[in-house]
């Protein structure tokens, strides 16, 4: 676990740094309006990406780690979730493309972009589902090496589209470039490795379709959750210089939010083992003790990093109107902070079996999010957007004590 641990934390660099690069390439060959929209269009297709998925990745990353000696029904499993996700996920692209110009009305930039980006989801989806067929299997150093060459692909493309001059709506072909670089590289490498053989199971296909609608809801609020701020900073202020000054400081927020993700998705198959094997508490109670040991040390020092990191950064780029964001971000990677060991918990009830339960959880918190940012917005704009997240994440962290504690008898 520990090695999965250092090969996702490679890839978090990779991802922070790439994050910083293009936030940066888009406001040096574009302006902070353009950035506004182009972190806009990420929201949104964030988001969307878990109804194109429909929870069928979760899915996999449950029943893969209970087969993982298991050569034909580890077949079975990630074929049948292929094959769906490329249905629904393809149906899903049709139908986004048809209703998006009736949503979008007031903004003909964001419009534009969301429709370039949208078929970008059909990729993404797949590679969702294959990325966590890998996760599940502990072969987190090619899920980070993927996760990686996603990221730097977004770079290299924005800073070719700046180069050639191409206009900003074409920043968001970023996405559908990415997605099918990785997507043509992880097939390649599942056939190189005899991942992937013949085999489907109708078992499997309605396994897949029950257990990713009772997860969808969580997987759909909890990434809307991480995007719920700019969604409603531009249903409120839709002022697109604002959303990009805002976005340029929670690019770091997310990155840091990332540190704790990033353990989750490694200890998430060890839940899962535990479970299936019935020592779960104790399996919780080991992971806790090296959790509460490590992230008392290490989570005010990546704190005070990202917090010097930004500052440094706005100052070397000379953009004095960023150093504003410094405060919106502190405020929420503190609430990060202490709720910590719940956010790297966050999928104890998928893997365990309870995917409802993680639903309940992820709506409460998201509902609670998005009617604080609407009402906060309005008083204190941008301030009021990062107290809302801020107080989301401590909610989320005391629903999951809770219910952990009263589900599962394991004190996370």
């Amino acid at each position: 676990m520990l090695e999965g641990i250092i090969w996702n934390y490679g890839s978090l660099i990779i991802l922070s740094v790439s994050g910083f690069l293009f936030n940066c390439l888009i406001t040096y060959f574009y302006g902070v309006a353009a950035l506004g929209v182009f972190n806009s269009t990420y929201a949104w297709y964030c988001v969307l990406s878990q109804v194109t998925t429909c929870g069928i990745h979760m899915s996999v990353i449950k029943l893969i780690p209970e087969y993982k000696e298991n050569f034909e029904e580890r077949n079975k499993i990630i074929n049948a979730a292929l094959m769906e996700v490329l249905f629904i996920a393809g149906t899903g692209v049709i139908i986004i493309e048809s209703i998006v110009p009736y949503i979008i009305t007031d903004n003909g930039n964001l419009l534009k972009s969301m429709q370039i980006a949208m078929p970008g989801l059909l990729f993404f989806s797949i590679n969702k589902v294959i990325l966590n067929y890998l996760n599940g299997l502990s072969e987190m150093k090619s899920y980070a090496v993927f996760q990686s060459i996603r990221y730097i692909s977004i770079v290299l493309i924005i800073w070719l589209l700046g180069i050639w001059k191409c206009g900003n709506i074409w920043l968001s072909f970023s996405f559908v470039g990415a997605e099918v670089i990785v997507f043509i590289m992880a097939v390649a490498y599942l056939l190189y490795r005899k991942l992937l053989g013949r085999g489907i199971s109708l078992r499997y296909i309605q396994e897949h379709i029950r257990f990713g609608m009772y997860i969808l809801p969580a997987n759909m609020v909890l990434e809307l959750n991480t995007k719920v701020d700019i969604i409603c900073l531009g249903l409120v202020l839709r002022d697109d210089y604002l959303i990009g000054i805002y976005s340029f400081a929670i690019i770091f927020a997310e990155g840091f939010y990332q540190l704790y993700i990033t353990v989750r998705r490694s200890i998430n198959p060890k839940i899962t083992e535990c479970h299936v094997d019935g020592g779960l508490q104790q399996g919780i109670e080991e992971i806790n003790v090296n959790l509460k040991k490590y992230l008392r040390i290490f989570s005010p020092i990546a704190l005070l990093l990202v917090a010097i990191g930004y500052y440094v950064i706005c100052c070397f780029l000379g953009q004095r109107d960023y150093i504003v964001g410094l405060k919106y971000l502190i405020l929420i990677c503190i609430a990060i902070v202490i709720s910590g060991r719940k956010i790297i918990f966050g999928n104890i009830f998928a893997q365990t079996g309870f995917p409802v339960y993680e639903s309940m959880i992820n709506l409460i918190t998201v509902a609670s999010n998005f009617l604080l940012n609407l009402l906060l917005i309005y008083v204190w704009g941008l301030l009021g957007a990062a107290i809302a997240t801020a107080v989301s994440h401590l909610i989320f962290g005391l629903i999951m004590h809770y219910c952990a504690k009263k589900e599962l008898r394991v004190n996370i």
